[in-house]
């Protein structure tokens, strides 16, 4: 463990070593009390969350919808004991450092939360939208900068939300996803300037086979693209329900109640990990074929605890993101 980690580590939190796909990587962070202050990006007007719209999503049109899917891919992020999805062997960068591989990134993007059968987010703690704003308008985000090769200062923002209704009776497959990703998306459009965070209830399963398994099993939560014949290429998250064993935070209580914590965990994880390689696995941008991508190398399942960060004027227990400059996980660049 390097000078600089144990520099970030809180008291009493514990560094945990890991072993992933063979290979030695050490636990970037730790968990603790103490909140580190990322300073605030000063904003003025920065945008409040609002209800956008209502769906009504038929289920039936999912077969119509998936034969408009020209490409598609996913990656997920593997519940706490689980290991990455190792991907096709390119060549990395020294130790546990990201490695350029070419890819596109997302250099600003306006994202939108779609609630299925929620008519707000208190079914997932209520905060995302509150959390969103925080993370975007805080120093974290410029972690960012080294990877997608400019400030991330004002180049995300959060949309809104779009409750949606969608029978969930039954297991959810990636066309169920495809669904209710491309009705959104025909009203606030695909291409590399939007994302669509897809949050599901407590008790709805759901399988991908683009990921590489289903949820609680394998992953907690997924990232993926697709490209389809009408609307184009479209930036999606795949948001579970988060409160449970192998998805939760680290230490409890957490300051925001452990839904809204590990929601927001989760949702930090994905977000890095769509900017920095939004295309994985089938044209790979900023990737460790050891270690995963940005969130993976710094996550719960590498056995790093989240723990409690300010971004602004609010306190969330989340997990960090890699730096490459500093080689380590860390909440601040």
């Amino acid at each position: 463990m390097n000078t600089r980690l144990m520099s970030r580590i809180r008291s009493g939190a514990v560094a945990t070593a890991f072993v992933l796909i063979g290979s030695a990587l050490a636990a970037c962070g730790g968990g603790g009390s103490s909140a580190p202050s990322v300073p605030a990006v000063p904003q003025s007007n920065h945008p409040a969350a609002h209800m956008l719209a209502h769906m009504d999503i038929s289920r039936a049109n999912a077969a119509k919808v998936a034969s408009l899917v020209r490409s598609t891919a996913a990656y997920a992020s593997p519940i706490k004991g689980g290991s990455i999805r190792h991907i096709r062997a390119m060549t990395s960068a020294a130790g546990n450092d990201l490695t350029n591989n070419g890819g596109p990134v997302v250099t600003g993007a306006t994202v939108y939360n779609i609630l299925v059968n929620g008519s707000d987010e208190s079914s997932w703690g209520g905060q995302i939208s509150q959390f969103e704003n925080d993370l975007f308008g805080s120093g974290m985000i410029n972690i960012l900068d080294q990877y997608i090769g400019q400030s991330a200062t004002g180049a995300f923002s959060n949309g809104g939300d779009v409750t949606v209704t969608y029978n969930t009776s039954s297991q959810l497959a990636d066309q169920d996803i495809y669904n209710i990703v491309h009705q959104v998306a025909q009203t606030y459009g695909g291409g590399y300037n939007a994302v669509y965070n897809v949050f599901l209830q407590n008790g709805v399963q759901q399988c991908s086979q683009s990921a590489g398994g289903c949820y609680a099993q394998q992953y907690c939560a997924y990232h993926g693209n697709t490209d389809f014949s009408d609307v184009g290429h479209v930036l999606y998250t795949v948001e579970p329900y988060q409160n449970i064993p192998g998805c939760q935070v680290s230490n409890q209580p957490s300051p925001n109640g452990v839904l809204a914590d590990s929601t927001a965990s989760t949702l930090s994880h994905e977000t890095f990990e769509t900017i920095t390689d939004p295309d994985v696995p089938n044209n790979v941008a900023w990737y460790n074929q050891n270690g995963g991508e940005i969130g993976d190398l710094c996550a719960p399942a590498a056995g790093v605890p989240t723990g409690n960060v300010t971004l602004g004027a609010d306190t969330w227990e989340i997990q960090m993101e890699y730096d490459n400059n500093i080689s380590d996980c860390s909440y601040t660049p």
